[in-house]
C-alpha cells in the first residue's frame, strides 16, 4: 500500500509541473458569422475584391472547373508559364516588309520593319489561347500597352496580319509598321479581364456603352483610376462582384450593392432568386458577349461575341444563358440546349415527336433554329438570335435559311416548299434576292455579293458530304481580294480534304486546264 501511494504522488507532482493544458489550447477566436448572416454594403469598388484564390477556398469545384476553362485564360500575363503558344522563331514577309519574333532572353519580342523603318514590341500579355492568340506589347521606348496587329492562329500553325482575322478591317486600313499608338487598356482588357463594377458603371456612362447591369446604375467612382484590373482574365469576381463581405459571411448576389440605381434596375433579392431571372443572368453575360457585329436581316450577327443581344432580341425572353453553358466551364453542351427548349415545348420532349415535327431523323432544335451562321475565331458556331427557317426577311434578301445549310444542292423553290407545306410559311418566293428560283442556293450563296453570305455557305460545304463536289467553286474562294475570305475558303477546304493546303497545291490564276487538274489532284 506504501508503495502505492508514493508512485501516486509522484505522477501528481510531475502533472503539476508540466503544464499541458496551456501548451494544447488554442488561441481564442472570434465566432465566424453564419453564412448570409448580414448584407454588404458594397460590393463594387475595388477594395472589395478579393481575387479567385480566396473564393477557391471555400467553392472549390467551381474553382477547379473555372481554372481549366477559356475564361481563366482570355487574357494573361505573357512571363506565365506556358501562356505564349506562338512561334518565336520566325519571320513573316508581307506587304512589303516583315515581321520577325523571337525571343530576347527570357522576354518576347515583335519587331516589324520596313525598309528604314522599324519598330519592336516586348510582349506583355496574351489574349486568347485555343482559337487564336493575340498579343499587347510595348514598343521600345514607351510605356504604354498596346494591341499588336500579328496574331498566332493555332489552327493554321502560323502568323497571320490583323485583317486575316478581324473582317472588318481591310489591308489598306492597315499599315503594321506605324508604331501602334491606341493603348489596348481602351476596348479589349473590358472584356478580357476582370473589373472593380465601379469602373464598369464609370466606362458605360463616359462612353454611351454598356449592355450588362452597368446600364441600370449611375455613373459611380471608387476613386480608383478607370483601368484597374482586379485580375488578368475572367475570374469569378467579373459575374459575383467583389466578395470580400462574402468571404466574411455576406450573403452574396449578382444585383451589385452600393451603386446608385436607375429606375429599372434590378433589386437584390436572394442569391437564389437572382440565379433564377433570366434578365439578371443574361445582363451579367451581357458584360462581355454584346460586342459590335454587321447584321443579317433578322437582325442576328454575323460574327461572334454578340450572342447576349442576339438571344435578347429573339421570342425566348425567359431563356437564361446558364440553362445551356456551365459558365465555370464555358463552352456549349447541345443535350442541355435542347433540354432547355423541351422545358417549355414539351411535347417536343418525346423523341418521336420531335422527328415528326422536324421531319429529320437527327436534326435537333438547334440546327433548325440556332444555325451554325456566326463566324467564330476558327469555326462556324451557332447564332444565339433564335428564329425559324421560314424567317421571312433572310428569305427574302437570300441570306442563310437552316434548310438548305444542310439541302445546299436544293432550290429555293423546294425549299419554300416544304415550309408550306410544314410550317405557315410563304410560298411564292418572286421578287426574292435569289436570281435564280430553281438554282442549287448553295451555288448561289457562294457567289452572292455578301461576304458574309459566301463564308457561310463555305463552311457549310465543309461540313458537307457535297463538299467534295463543290471544290471548283469553293476554290474560287482563294483568290477572293478580302483576306479573311481567303482564309475561311482555306479552312473549309482543309476540313473537307482532311489535310493542310498549301501554296503549292492550288494556283488560283493558272490557266483553267491547269486549275481543273489541281482540283483532280487535290480531291483524290
Amino acid at each position: 500500500m506504501r508503495r502505492e501511494l508514493v508512485i501516486a504522488l509522484a505522477l501528481a507532482l510531475a502533472a503539476c509541473g508540466s503544464e499541458p493544458a496551456q501548451q494544447q489550447q488554442p488561441a481564442p477566436q472570434a465566432p465566424a458569422r453564419p453564412r448570409g448572416s448580414f448584407v454588404a454594403d458594397s460590393t463594387i469598388a475595388a477594395r472589395d475584391y478579393v481575387g479567385p484564390a480566396r473564393c477557391g477556398e471555400c467553392h472549390g469545384d467551381e474553382h477547379a472547373r473555372w481554372s481549366q476553362s477559356l475564361h481563366s485564360v482570355m487574357n494573361q500575363r505573357a512571363e506565365t508559364g506556358g501562356a505564349v503558344i506562338g512561334d518565336f522563331a520566325a519571320t513573316l514577309p508581307y506587304r512589303g516588309g516583315e515581321a520577325r519574333f523571337a525571343r530576347d532572353g527570357e522576354a518576347y519580342t515583335m519587331t516589324l520593319a520596313r525598309g528604314a523603318s522599324s519598330v519592336r514590341y516586348r510582349i506583355t500579355r496574351t489574349i486568347g489561347v485555343r482559337g487564336l492568340q493575340e498579343y499587347v506589347g510595348v514598343a521600345d521606348g514607351t510605356t504604354e500597352e498596346v494591341r499588336l496587329p500579328f496574331a498566332w492562329w493555332p489552327r493554321r500553325a502560323g502568323w497571320y496580319p490583323q485583317p486575316y482575322y478581324d473582317s472588318w478591317l481591310a489591308e489598306d486600313d492597315l499599315d503594321p509598321y506605324t508604331q501602334v499608338r491606341e493603348p489596348w487598356a481602351t476596348r479589349c482588357p473590358w472584356c478580357h479581364s476582370t473589373y472593380p463594377f465601379a469602373q464598369r458603371i464609370a466606362r458605360s456612362a463616359a462612353r454611351g456603352l454598356g449592355h450588362g447591369l452597368d446600364r441600370y446604375y449611375t455613373a459611380h467612382d471608387d476613386g480608383s483610376r478607370v483601368g484597374q484590373q482586379v485580375t488578368v482574365g475572367i475570374s469569378c469576381e467579373s459575374c459575383h462582384l467583389g466578395g470580400r463581405a462574402h468571404a466574411d459571411g455576406a450573403a452574396i448576389h449578382f444585383v451589385p450593392i452600393g451603386a446608385a440605381p436607375r429606375a429599372s434596375a434590378p433589386r437584390p433579392t436572394t442569391f437564389t432568386e437572382e440565379r433564377r431571372d433570366a434578365t439578371i443572368v443574361n445582363a451579367v453575360c451581357a458584360q462581355c458577349h454584346s460586342g459590335p457585329s454587321p447584321r443579317f436581316p433578322d437582325g442576328g450577327a454575323t460574327r461572334n461575341s454578340s450572342e447576349a443581344l442576339d438571344l435578347a432580341a429573339g421570342p425566348c425572353t425567359n431563356l437564361r444563358c446558364t440553362d445551356c453553358h456551365d459558365p465555370h466551364r464555358g463552352g456549349g453542351d447541345e443535350a442541355r440546349a435542347v433540354a432547355a427548349c423541351t422545358r417549355c415545348h414539351r411535347a417536343l420532349a418525346d423523341p418521336a415527336a420531335a422527328r415528326t415535327h422536324a421531319g429529320h431523323d437527327s436534326a435537333t432544335c438547334l440546327d433548325c433554329h440556332m444555325p451554325r451562321i456566326v463566324m467564330g475565331i476558327d469555326r462556324y458556331i451557332r447564332t444565339h438570335r433564335i428564329s425559324t427557317p421560314s424567317d421571312r426577311a433572310m428569305l427574302a434578301a437570300a441570306a442563310p435559311n437552316a434548310c438548305n445549310l444542310c439541302h445546299l444542292d436544293r432550290s429555293i423553290r423546294w425549299t419554300v416548299d416544304e415550309l408550306a407545306t410544314r410550317f405557315d410559311a410563304p410560298r411564292d418566293p418572286r421578287g426574292w434576292a435569289y436570281r435564280d428560283l430553281d438554282t442549287a442556293v448553295g451555288e448561289l450563296w457562294l457567289a452572292s455579293p455578301q461576304p458574309a453570305i459566301r463564308l457561310v455557305a463555305t463552311a457549310a460545304y465543309a461540313r458537307s458530304p457535297l463538299g467534295r463536289y463543290a471544290l471548283e467553286d469553293l476554290l474560287r474562294g482563294l483568290d477572293d481580294p478580302l483576306p479573311h475570305v481567303r482564309t475561311w475558303t482555306t479552312f473549309a477546304i482543309e476540313d473537307i480534304l482532311r489535310k493542310k493546303l498549301r501554296d503549292a497545291d492550288y494556283d488560283p490564276r493558272a490557266p483553267s486546264d491547269r486549275r481543273r487538274a489541281q482540283i483532280a489532284k487535290l480531291a483524290r
